[in-house]
């Protein structure tokens, strides 16, 4: 059975370090400055290969698809150029005090898949630009844990260009949100 779920995602998590100056960015009030397209900052590094499947255990999550150490999840890498995904994997875990779900959703609709690889290649954003510099809040925004898989089983976790002052492009945010997430495994542990 299949149970068609909306959730609200964006980012995966944010956690506060205290103190400012992470970045500069412009504020749209001052005066005298404008919009302008500025490039963002692309994710580097190697892919973050996992298997193609949530474990639906204690801790729901990606196992890495080489059998070797954890996933680092939190900053991937690109999604490889020729790489085309045709279902979109999330886990999950919700629980109280009494018992706890582990539910695997996908989302498989090729134009939401197509949006979600369109705003991980985002290259370029709109920002203010001006005189009046106002220092970013010194947080840390956590890459949505998606993975990508193409139809030949390979799933990846990508990672999420950035801003100027390190937080996750909007359109990676909208994407990974507004997608219709349906539930396609779950397991219940009463404790």
């Amino acid at each position: 059975m299949r149970l068609m779920v909306p959730v609200a995602l964006g980012a995966a998590g944010v956690a506060a370090v205290g103190g400012m100056a992470v970045g500069v960015r412009y504020a749209p009030d001052y005066p005298g400055g404008h919009w302008a397209t500025v490039a963002t900052r692309m994710p580097t590094g190697a892919p973050v290969y996992v298997k193609p499947e949530c474990t639906l255990t204690l801790g729901n999550a990606f196992e890495s698809a080489t059998g070797s150490a954890p996933v680092r999840i939190g900053r991937g890498g690109p999604i490889p150029a020729g790489f085309t995904p045709v279902r979109a994997v999330r886990c999950g875990v919700y629980g109280d005090s009494s018992s706890e779900t582990a539910t695997q959703s996908e989302v498989r609709d090729p134009g939401a898949l197509k949006a979600m690889v369109a705003a991980y290649r985002t290259t370029h954003v709109r920002e203010h630009v001006g005189d009046q510099p106002v220092f970013c809040p010194a947080i840390a925004e956590l890459d949505p844990i998606v993975a990508l898989v193409d139809a030949h089983g390979v799933a990846i976790v990508p990672g999420a260009p950035r801003d100027a002052c390190d937080f996750i492009v909007p359109a990676v945010i909208s994407a990974t949100r507004d997608a219709v997430w349906t539930v396609t495994k779950s397991v219940t542990v009463h404790g």
